[in-house]
């Protein structure tokens, strides 16, 4: 795996263009890693993993918002099963 600070993506963009290998972005001045870049070429072999991150990205973000909605339609079907069952028993 290669390492490219950001700043050299910054002056330079086009080192990324013929990238045949996995690099490693760095903020230099803080040695943090901010990324990983993988070439197009290699998306075939990931594209699970990513449809997976997406998506596990997708449902951290949303977390809230499921659970208020689990919570508004719970007993629900409860609900509809009992009504359905009156109607099998009473519509004869």
């Amino acid at each position: 795996m290669k390492t490219i600070s950001i700043s050299d993506i910054a002056k330079k963009p086009s080192v990324l263009d013929n990238v045949d290998d996995v690099i490693e972005i760095v903020n230099k001045k803080t040695n943090e890693v901010k990324g990983i870049f993988i070439g197009a070429d290699d998306i075939p072999y990931i594209k699970e993993m990513i449809e997976e991150i997406e998506y596990r990205k997708w449902l951290k973000r949303n977390k809230k918002g499921l659970e208020a909605s689990a919570k508004e339609f719970e007993g629900l079907f409860d609900e509809a099963i009992k009504e359905l069952g009156d109607r099998l028993v009473y519509d004869d």
